[in-house]
């Protein structure tokens, strides 16, 4: 599965000036989390969802504010509850970053149960 990010200002670090306003890595990492989640949720029951337990990324270039990267997602392995996925991300000159990433399969419900009982 794939989808097109245009890499907006509020993506970009802003410590290297004008410039140097490139998509940060959080911000990578997060649309390549975002696609996988989206990539299994018409597979899951209405109860269920996904989420993020690791991500192995690297970096590799910077993408200039205002231009768009291509995210694609690759489910690769899936074993009970847990899926791995191979991720990629390339502006429109290079592959800039790459990832292997784990999400598990949760009950809404009961993730959110375990949730306020640690705020209680």
């Amino acid at each position: 599965m794939e989808r097109v990010v245009n890499v907006d200002s509020s993506m970009v670090i802003d410590f290297l000036g004008d410039d140097g306003r490139v998509l940060s890595t959080p911000s990578m990492v997060e649309a390549m989390e975002r696609l996988c989640r989206e990539m299994v949720k018409p597979y899951l029951k209405e109860d269920e969802d996904t989420v993020g337990v690791r991500i192995d990324a690297k970096h590799m270039a910077p993408t200039p504010l205002g231009m768009n990267v291509r995210v694609h997602a690759l489910l690769v392995s899936i074993e009970g509850r847990r899926l791995v996925f191979h991720v990629d991300a390339r502006d429109e000159h290079e592959k800039v970053g790459e990832a292997v990433h784990e999400r598990f399969i949760i009950n809404r419900d009961r993730f959110v149960s375990r949730v306020r009982a640690k705020v209680k």
